[in-house]
């Protein structure tokens, strides 16, 4: 499990939409500054499994955490009371993906759908037309603890990155949504889990998925921006043809 309580110091907070800051994010965030910094505030073990991969090399996953969790039920094998307690509530709720939707509506628009499909990697848990609806209410990209399916088409929209464990084209219609903007826990890289909490902002890039919990999220960005203004010096020193010898002494170990 995630240990993500950041260090006892002063953090910054920043007076921006969500939207901002994935732009910010965008410009000057990759995966080693962000780890770099995650560190240096005392934040550990926030890197997601490296079986969560981009559809496309390049597309940048930013912004925050709502969270979905997913589950085949077999309607056939359970009790009838049971299946009827279901159905009562969607009848009651709405249907699990119409929940969904009113969750990312009602969110700040920006906001990341991050799936926990409970270990089931027989399926397609989610297609082009889902993401086409949940982009139109605001959603900013997708993460999936399972396959996509439809990606010839999801590749082609213009602003929804999305990172799976892979694809498939079957589905089922025994997968459905469970929970909607309540914590989950997706596979981890570094620990067995890392806890996913409504609001949590993400960082994924072609080197994998970073969680930054809420609470460090602009302080991440303003220092990730630092470092981006640095290194955008010495690159500008290293193209120019400045000697190994000034290099180290003006920048010191790269």
């Amino acid at each position: 499990m995630s240990d993500q309580t950041p260090a006892p110091q002063q953090i910054r907070k920043l007076n921006i939409t969500d939207l901002e800051r994935i732009e910010r994010f965008r410009i000057a965030g990759y995966g080693g500054a962000i780890a770099d910094v995650l560190l240096r505030l005392g934040v550990h073990n926030t890197l997601l499994s490296l079986r969560f991969r981009p559809l496309r090399q390049g597309m940048q996953l930013v912004g925050r955490a709502l969270p979905i969790k997913g589950h085949s039920l077999v309607f056939a094998e359970l009790p009838p009371a049971e299946r009827a307690a279901i159905e009562a509530k969607w009848q009651a709720e709405g249907h699990p993906q119409e929940r969904m939707m009113r969750a990312i509506a009602e969110a700040e628009d920006g906001v990341i759908l991050c799936y926990d499909c409970g270990g089931d990697t027989r399926i397609g848990h989610c297609g082009e037309m889902t993401c086409q609806l949940a982009y139109a209410q605001g959603s900013r990209g997708m993460l999936m603890a399972g396959n996509l399916r439809d990606t010839q088409y999801i590749i082609q929209m213009a602003d929804f990155p999305v990172f799976s464990f892979g694809a498939c084209p079957f589905t089922d219609s025994d997968w459905i949504i469970t929970e909607v903007n309540q914590p989950i826990y997706l596979p981890g890289h570094l620990s067995h889990y890392v806890r996913v909490m409504p609001g949590d902002f993400l960082f994924g890039d072609n080197d994998g998925v970073q969680l930054i919990p809420a609470d460090v999220a602009d302080e991440v960005l303003l220092q990730v921006e630092a470092v981006y203004a640095h290194e955008n010096k010495v690159r500008a020193a290293l193209t120019s043809g400045m000697p190994v010898e000034q290099v180290y002494r003006v920048f010191g170990v790269l």
